[in-house]
């Protein structure tokens, strides 16, 4: 089953006020907690658009498939890139109990990331 996981996409990215961020993308607070609590079973893909463009992401990010037990396709089915990883500590949390010479590298490794070509 294919589901949607805004708020892990949300929570990954650091964001913590989550209906404020969905609100700031034009999305009306009732369809942004339904979003938030998988409560939907459509999505417009003008919202997805505007979450995505926000989020610097693709709408692969959004989603997760949990595969049914009876129902298992190949390990090299497309699908499987969006079996949930699990993710005890956001990127946040753990660059806050870095020290201060850790946290350098990562910004250094991430400016080269950011002037690599895509």
């Amino acid at each position: 089953m294919i589901k949607l996981n805004i708020r892990q996409a949300l929570k990954s990215k650091g964001i913590e006020n989550t209906h404020q961020f969905l609100m700031k993308c034009d999305i009306p607070y009732h369809t942004a907690s339904r979003l938030l609590n998988n409560n939907v079973e459509s999505i417009n893909f003008k919202y997805l658009e505007k979450i995505c463009l926000q989020l610097h992401c693709t709408t692969d990010d959004l989603f997760v498939w949990i595969p049914d037990s009876d129902n298992k396709p190949s390990a090299n089915h497309p699908l499987q890139k969006l079996v949930q990883k699990t993710a005890n500590e956001t990127i946040t949390q753990k660059i806050k109990q870095l020290p201060f010479d850790k946290i350098q590298q990562i910004n250094n490794y991430i400016d080269e990331l950011k002037n690599q070509k895509q």
